[in-house]
């Protein structure tokens, strides 16, 4: 089915999806790793587990130097134990993500979700002091979820098929959302822990609800940056021509035996900035 988001631009189509760009990429990645590291163990489990350790979020890693690096690697890791965590993940990325690829483009796609795997790490790290949880965490989860949510909230009425029943795409996303928050609120008040990442899941649900009501997700981040990058570049340059201009007026009025060493370096470096292009 399609979703005409109002502004006439952008179309959803939910059946059967086009794999390419980077929602291929990122599958083979994901499916890579899990098959990597699984075969990795055949030869060294204490090898494997150490990979695992060190690139997932590990809340105790985080009371020393803290290793910046798992907020995203933890993502693109699944459970070693259960083939069915990276393959769903993967599915419902394959069927949701590829209605937000073609809704805003394949690099705001995979730009928002690289922003909702550490978003929602993030969120989970955050929380584990208050919760206890000083276990590794790993998976696509959050990301997915905010696939999951974002296409839902672009188009809710899209129908498709959970567990062999027809419904509303808005009924998915919130009855999933809503298992996350049962058990999450259930574990606040001390209950049980199913050994589900929940807070991963409601923070990347929330980016995912956020980023298309106030339309976050149509804007590309790598785009804006180059742009700031370039006006930088460009105040630079005039910044550096209205010195030149000064400098070249003292060499007139006062002749070139007047620069000082940093007007002379500064000259030196212009020039050599000409040259190479």
């Amino acid at each position: 089915m399609a979703y005409d988001d109002g502004y006439g631009q952008q179309q959803l189509q939910l059946s059967f999806p086009p794999f390419t760009g980077w929602l291929k990429r990122i599958v083979i990645i994901n499916a890579a790793i899990f098959l990597g590291l699984f075969m990795i163990g055949f030869f060294s489990k204490a090898l494997q587990g150490g990979i695992a350790d060190y690139f997932a979020l590990n809340p105790p890693m985080w009371s020393g130097f803290p290793p910046v690096w798992q907020l995203f690697t933890y993502g693109w890791l699944h459970s070693l134990l259960d083939p069915t965590h990276v393959f769903w993940n993967m599915m419902l990325l394959y069927m949701f993500g590829s209605m937000v690829q073609a809704a805003v483009g394949d690099r705001r796609f995979v730009a928002h979700y690289m922003i909702a795997i550490v978003l929602s790490g993030g969120v989970h790290l955050l929380l584990s002091p208050v919760m206890g949880w000083m276990v590794p965490t790993l998976g696509a989860s959050g990301a997915v979820t905010t696939m999951v949510v974002a296409a839902a909230t672009m188009a809710p009425h899209s129908r498709v098929i959970f567990l062999i029943v027809p419904v509303k795409l808005w009924f998915m996303a919130a009855f999933l959302v809503g298992l996350d928050a049962f058990f999450f609120l259930s574990e606040l008040q001390g209950g049980p822990g199913t050994g589900t990442a929940h807070s991963v899941h409601l923070a990347g649900a929330a980016y995912g609800f956020l980023a298309v009501r106030r339309r976050w997700i149509w804007k590309d981040p790598l785009a804006i940056i180059e742009r700031k990058r370039a006006v930088a570049k460009m105040e630079r340059q005039m910044s550096d021509d209205s010195r030149m201009d000064q400098i070249m007026a003292k060499i007139s009025r006062e002749g070139i035996g007047s620069l000082t060493r940093s007007e002379k370096a500064f000259m030196t470096r212009q020039s050599e900035r000409k040259r190479q292009g």
